[in-house]
C-alpha cells in the first residue's frame, strides 16, 4: 500500500480528529480511504457523456466574488440560473446547471480546485432512466 503526504489547514485536521473519534475510525488513514472512495463513486458516473442536468451549492468567503465570478463566466453554456446570498462571513450560491455533463463537471471541479472555495457540492437532478 502507498503512502501519500497530505497538508491540510489545522482547523479541517481538528474536524477529520473529531470525526474519527466520533465515528468510529480506525485513524486517519481509514478515514481518508472512506473519503476518497465515497467521492470516487460519487463523481466518476455524473461525468459521463450526454445531457445531463444538475444543482450546485458553493461557499466561499466574501471578497472572493470577482475570481469566482471569471470561473462563472467561463461556463455560461452550462450555467441556467444562480442565486447568491450570505451566510455570516461567507457567500453562498446555489446554481442550476444543464448541458454536457462533462462539461458541468468541468465547472464543478474549477470551483472545487479554487483555493478560496470552502464548499462545492453537486448533486445531479437527472430524472430516473434520462441520464
Amino acid at each position: 500500500m502507498a503512502v501519500v503526504s497530505v497538508s491540510l489547514p489545522d482547523a479541517l485536521l481538528e474536524q477529520a480528529d473529531a470525526f474519527i473519534e466520533e465515528r468510529g475510525f480506525a485513524g486517519r488513514s481509514d478515514l481518508v480511504r472512506a473519503a476518497l472512495r465515497d467521492f470516487l463513486a460519487r463523481e466518476r458516473a455524473p461525468a459521463q457523456g450526454g445531457q445531463r442536468t444538475a444543482t450546485l451549492t458553493l461557499v466561499y468567503p466574501e471578497g472572493f466574488e470577482r475570481k469566482i465570478g471569471e470561473i462563472r463566466h467561463d461556463h455560461t453554456d452550462v450555467v441556467k440560473s444562480m442565486m447568491h446570498g450570505h451566510s455570516r462571513d461567507h457567500c453562498v450560491e446555489v446554481f442550476v446547471l444543464e448541458g454536457s455533463g462533462k462539461r458541468i463537471q468541468q465547472f464543478v471541479d474549477q470551483l472545487r480546485a479554487a483555493r478560496e472555495t470552502l464548499l462545492a457540492q453537486a448533486t445531479w437532478t437527472d430524472p430516473a432512466g434520462r441520464a
